[in-house]
């Protein structure tokens, strides 16, 4: 099936200047042309369910789920299901519940958990959900696995996570310099390539019907929209900079590591990976 435009903001063209894009996107914003991010975001979540095959699940897991956005998106999505949406951080799952608890939501809950050693039983799940969280994993196969353990047989497991492209041909000197970057601004322990992902679905010997998809191409112009907004919208560090002023460039750090990203992304050297598959019946 064709995929739509995910993430993607009207007025943005991948070969845009950084200024020009700017620019583009400010008279979407100011003429009401644009899908706005959370509308974006949004979109994503509906196809990537999609995309998933998931059927009617009962049992949801969201692992990596922030503050919640797609374990409430899920919750609402499948009123009959129960959905637990797991981090590593108190303070978000705290927030997470106070906005589920906000919307009205009474099928979803969020616990802290470690996705590399969780608690839950084999075959707990008909929907494991991992939404951008594998680019934090210091282990991925560990990831894959234990996401693989709880998933119940014949439900569906679903991730869309930041990739690097495959090691073949060997990285350059430059690829590997801006690979360090990355990681080391956001702090990520590492990538992988998306069949590396595949094979490591493959690896566990309980999952069929692997595929992997690459959707890089409708996601890349979320980078520089996200800058986007922080300049459209500064109240919010405007408010922290004039209590700690060190935090704008806090703010022009962040903003020039996403456009790496978005460069990173262009050339090629990153990829935004899509990988699903079934758990089999004789697992």
């Amino acid at each position: 099936a064709e995929i739509k435009s995910l993430y993607v903001q009207k007025g943005y063209s991948k070969d845009d200047s950084f200024l020009w894009s700017f620019i583009r996107a400010t008279y979407g914003h100011l003429t009401g042309t644009y899908k706005d991010f959370i509308s974006a975001k949004l979109d994503f979540s509906r196809e990537m369910l999609q995309w998933a095959n998931a059927g009617a699940p009962k049992k949801i897991l969201d692992v990596g789920c922030g503050i919640g956005g797609t374990s409430r998106f899920l919750a609402k999505t499948f009123p009959q299901a129960e959905v637990t949406g797991i981090t590593l951080s108190p303070e978000q799952a705290k927030r997470a519940a106070d906005l589920a608890k906000k919307a009205g939501l009474k099928n979803v809950k969020f616990e802290v958990v470690n996705a590399l050693d969780m608690y839950f039983a084999d075959d707990t799940f008909d929907l494991v959900w991992g939404c951008e969280s594998g680019e934090h994993m210091p282990d991925k196969q560990k990831y894959i696995e234990e996401m693989t353990r709880v998933l119940a047989p014949g439900g569906r497991l679903a991730v869309a996570t930041w990739c690097e492209r495959d090691p073949e041909p060997p990285f350059t000197a430059q690829e590997l310099k801006d690979l360090k970057y990355v990681y080391e601004e956001w702090s990520h322990p590492y990538f992988v390539s998306i069949n590396q992902y595949g094979k490591f679905m493959e690896n566990t010997g309980k999952l069929e019907n692997v595929s992997t998809d690459d959707w890089t191409d409708q996601t890349l112009p979320s980078w520089r929209h996200s800058i986007w907004v922080g300049v459209w919208s500064p109240w919010y560090w405007l408010k922290l900079t004039l209590q700690r002023p060190k935090a704008f460039l806090g703010f022009l750090r962040d903003a020039y590591c996403l456009e790496k990203f978005h460069q990173g992304m262009k050339s090629g050297l990153l990829r935004y990976g899509m990988i699903k598959a079934t758990k089999k019946h004789s697992a």
